[in-house]
C-alpha cells in the first residue's frame, strides 16, 4: 500500500491504482467545481439571509437554504435536468466529455451542500452585527461594506469548520451525482464496485476518500489559525 500497489480489481482484472488514475480526472473536476459553487452560493445566501437584509431578499434566501437542506439531492438533480435539459435545452444531462457536461452536476452538488454553510454564516453574521464593537463602528458612520468586512472576520471561524464537514457530504454526493448524470468518475466506479463486490476497489476508494477528508479538515484548521492566531 505504501508503494502505491492497492491490489488488483476483481471485476476489471487490472491494477486498482491504474483504474483510479484513469477515473480520477472527471471526479476531481466535479469536486472542485462543486466546492466553488458551495462557497459562492453559501456565502451569498448567508449574507442575504441576515436579519438586517431587506425582508423579501431575506425570505427568498432563507427559502433557498431550507430547500437545499431538506430536499434530497436526487430530487434537485431531476428538477435541474427537467428545467435546463428538457424544457430549456441549455445543458446536456449525461456524460463527462466537455466542460458543458460539468456545469449542471456541479451546480446541483454545490447548491445541495451550500445550505449548511449559508445557515451557519447567517447566524454568526447576525450575532457579529450585534456585538458592541460593531455598534460603535456603525455609530462612527462606517460604510456598510466596511461593516460587513469586520463582521465576516468574526463569523468565518465557525464557517470553516462547517466547510470541512461539508467536504464529506460533497464526496458522498459525487457517488449519486455521477450515477444520475452518467459521469465516468470515481463515484460511479465506487457504486459499480459495491454492486460487483469488488472489495479491493471499494477498499482503495474508501481509503482515498478518508485521506481527502482528513486533508480538508487539516486545511480548515490551518485556515482558522491564519484568521485567528490565538488558536495556535
Amino acid at each position: 500500500m505504501l508503494h502505491g500497489d492497492l491490489g488488483q480489481s476483481l471485476r476489471y482484472r487490472d491494477g486498482v491504482t491504474t483504474i483510479i488514475q484513469d477515473r480520477i480526472g472527471p471526479t476531481f473536476a466535479l469536486s472542485m467545481a462543486a466546492f466553488a459553487v458551495m462557497l459562492l452560493t453559501g456565502g451569498v445566501l448567508g449574507i442575504a439571509s441576515i436579519e438586517t437584509s431587506p425582508t423579501p431578499l431575506r425570505f427568498l434566501s432563507r427559502g433557498m437554504i431550507a430547500f437545499s437542506q431538506s430536499v434530497p439531492i436526487y430530487i434537485t438533480a431531476i428538477v435541474a435536468v427537467f428545467i435546463f435539459s428538457l424544457e430549456l435545452d441549455l445543458l446536456p444531462s449525461v456524460g463527462s466529455e466537455t466542460p458543458r457536461h460539468l456545469i449542471m452536476p456541479a451546480l446541483v452538488l454545490g447548491f445541495h451542500t451550500s445550505g449548511a454553510v449559508a445557515r451557519v454564516l447567517s447566524v454568526n453574521l447576525t450575532d457579529a452585527f450585534q456585538q458592541p464593537f460593531m455598534l460603535t463602528a456603525r455609530a462612527k458612520g462606517l460604510p456598510p461594506i466596511d461593516l460587513l468586512d469586520h463582521a465576516l472576520r468574526v463569523a468565518l471561524l465557525p464557517v470553516l469548520r462547517v466547510v470541512a464537514l461539508q467536504t464529506g457530504f460533497l464526496l458522498g454526493g459525487t457517488v449519486i451525482i455521477e450515477g444520475l448524470f452518467v459521469r465516468r468518475g470515481l463515484g460511479s466506479l465506487l457504486f459499480q464496485s459495491v454492486l460487483d463486490r469488488d472489495y479491493p476497489m471499494v477498499q482503495a476508494l474508501a481509503l482515498l476518500a478518508a485521506i481527502v477528508y482528513l486533508l480538508a479538515n487539516g486545511l480548515a484548521r490551518l485556515g482558522q489559525r491564519v484568521i485567528d492566531p490565538r488558536l495556535t
